[in-house]
């Protein structure tokens, strides 16, 4: 477990987690430009780590946590073509992702953020 842990860490901070969050976030934009539910699902999968280990037990941690789960939400909504909840349940995953790749470039791409998870 703690080598999952560890790699999950390491696909969220730094120039990984920059590389892979940009990737998600034109991944959510293609697949819901070409109202394709794969892509959608494929970029909740790229979601996981930031909302592991971002998502703390602050009080809002469970909103962190369930971002992938609105992704794939989103990838349902696509899949029964419905534009209006496949465009508003990935707003705000876009939103975080947008938010993650601010502290990214903020912190000058080190990675060195102190990481609490018990």
């Amino acid at each position: 477990m703690d080598v999952v842990t560890n790699t999950l860490v390491f696909l969220a901070y730094g120039i990984p987690g920059m590389v892979i969050a940009g990737l998600a976030m034109v991944l959510m934009l293609f697949s819901l430009i070409k109202k394709d539910a794969g892509w959608m699902f494929f970029a909740s999968i790229l979601l996981i780590p930031f909302a592991y280990t971002r998502g703390g037990v602050t009080a809002f941690g469970w909103a962190v946590r369930s971002l992938p789960i609105l992704l794939m939400g989103s990838a349902f909504a696509i899949s029964k073509d419905d534009p209006i909840f496949s465009w508003a349940l990935s707003l705000l995953p876009f939103i975080y992702l947008i938010y993650v790749l601010f502290l990214i470039l903020s912190s000058g791409f080190t990675g060195i953020e102190p990481v609490y998870i018990y």
